[in-house]
């Protein structure tokens, strides 16, 4: 998949950054995809976020203002 696409489905979510658009995909990929192809899509998809300058956290998530919000609200969760 590509950014463009991800945009596409994120903007019809309400969702309002790249990084924001790319979690989405990352975390429904299961549901998006055949078991078959989710690691072709979602590599190609996380290849052309970074050429379009999207920074990825350690966890593999899209990093918003620099920090990765996934890690950060699980961390609070598990105190």
């Amino acid at each position: 998949m590509k950014l463009e696409a991800a945009r596409e489905f994120g903007k019809e979510l309400g969702l309002k950054s790249d990084a924001e658009y790319v979690n989405n995909i990352t975390l429904h990929t299961l549901s998006l995809f055949g078991y078959d192809d989710f690691d072709k899509e979602l590599r190609e998809l996380i290849e052309d976020a970074k050429k379009a300058g999207i920074k990825f956290h350690k966890c593999g998530m899209a990093m918003i203002d620099d920090k990765c919000y996934m890690c950060e609200k699980f961390t609070h969760l598990m105190g």
